[in-house]
């Protein structure tokens, strides 16, 4: 007898909790703590009160890196080209172009152009607001660059182009360099 009303006890707590999961969409969330609602995060781009000049997107503290992260000598031009290669240099297969390829046409096409052709060229509504123009990646200036400086400069920025590194993973920056040389290549052409 009590191992029926125990089992019968058992089975309407059971039925209890299940019910209880049921959501009604219709209902307002329950918050047992105030506030674990709303998320402290704040968006990219967005202003940041609590930091010395509001700006969210911060570079990771000095000396560290993520897993799979290679740390690159890139504080000083001159030291990046003393001790960094291009590990892809020459390589216009079609997988390393067509990685590259991607990326440039994500994040350096939109005031680049997509063929290279930069400035009021590039037929871009970006490029076309800017009162700087973009330079043309495939003129002499920027083709006598070396492999690395073309990374170092897609990876810290220069000018008024901001910095692309937490852009353009690590290690695809070498693929679209190869791209740019293969553009380079074919507006001489």
């Amino acid at each position: 007898m009590k191992a029926i009303l125990f089992q019968s006890a058992l089975v309407i707590t059971a039925v209890s909790f299940l019910s209880a999961c049921h959501i009604d969409k219709s209902q307002p969330n329950f918050e047992l703590i105030q506030d674990m609602m709303e998320s402290p995060a704040i968006k990219p781009q967005e202003a940041d009160p609590s930091t010395p000049n509001h700006i969210s997107g911060r570079e990771p503290v000095k000396g560290t890196a993520p897993v799979g992260f290679n740390v690159e000598p890139l504080d000083d031009l001159s030291v990046a080209e003393k001790e960094m290669k291009n590990p892809l240099a020459g390589d216009m297969s079609k997988d390393v172009l067509l990685t590259g390829q991607k990326y440039y046409q994500v994040h350096c096409a939109l005031c680049h152009g997509s063929k290279g052709e930069g400035g009021v060229a590039a037929k871009s509504l970006i490029a076309e607001q800017m009162a700087l123009k973009p330079p043309q990646i495939t003129n002499e200036k920027v083709s006598g660059w070396s492999d690395v400086h073309l990374y170092y400069v897609i990876s810290r920025g220069q000018g008024l182009m901001g910095p692309y590194a937490n852009h353009v993973p690590q290690k695809y920056r070498w693929q679209l360099v190869n791209y740019i040389r293969h553009l380079q290549k074919t507006h001489k052409n």
